[in-house]
């Protein structure tokens, strides 16, 4: 019968132990990450923690209240997070005083839901997990879902007001535009934004916006 070797043993022992510690480290740092109770939901990428601070989701831009669909936005997230216990991770404050974070609840990560829905787009963070985020960002405007489906976009005025207020995406300038303009037939209008449709050119003016240069 050959006999155990004493070294074998007691490696093996060591081994274990060592998987064991690991195992335990790994469960305590689990348990030791903070969670928080969403007491209130702002809008659609804002609520209020226990602690009485405000967290944004990082990565996650929803319309201003007021806006095409930014109620369902609200709904969307108080369905996700409201009364709930959620993780915060990558976080930091910005000048409002607000924190900006990954947001986590039972292994759902809600920035990513948000988007997938069509109810926001990407805020310009730096984000981890952006390219995660901007994969569902697409998706949803391919697939033309909330904020980029017919409800909050046209070039065609639902009405006789059909002046239109438009930001440029590039200058975010602020300009308006007669039926008789140019490109008027190109310009969309996108009513989760600050686009509106005008009745009048003095609203628009009122409004903030320019007359384009492209109007006769």
């Amino acid at each position: 019968m050959s006999k155990s070797n004493p070294f074998l043993i007691f490696l093996s022992l060591l081994t274990a132990l060592s998987l064991l510690l690991n195992i335990k480290l790994l469960s305590d740092r689990r348990v030791l990450q903070p969670t928080y109770k969403v007491l209130e939901v702002i809008d659609g990428d804002t609520f209020k923690i226990n602690n009485n601070r405000r967290v944004r989701l990082m990565g996650v831009n929803t319309p201003e209240t007021g806006k095409c669909l930014a109620s369902q936005a609200k709904e969307k997230l108080a369905g996700l997070v409201l009364g709930k216990d959620v993780t915060l991770s990558d976080q930091f404050s910005d000048p409002y005083g607000r924190i900006i974070a990954n947001v986590f609840n039972d292994g759902k990560y809600i920035n990513y839901e948000m988007l997938t829905s069509g109810l926001a787009r990407m805020d310009y963070y730096e984000n981890p997990h952006r390219d995660e985020l901007k994969k569902a960002y697409e998706q949803a405007r391919e697939k033309k879902l909330g904020i980029f489906g017919n409800l909050c976009i046209s070039a065609i005025p639902p009405d006789s007001c059909g002046i239109k207020g438009n930001i440029d995406d590039n200058t975010q300038k602020k300009f308006y535009y007669l039926p008789n303009c140019n490109n008027y037939s190109q310009v969309i209008i996108d009513l989760s934004t600050e686009d509106q449709w005008y009745c009048s050119e003095a609203e628009a003016i009122k409004a903030g916006f320019t007359k384009s240069k492209t109007c006769n």
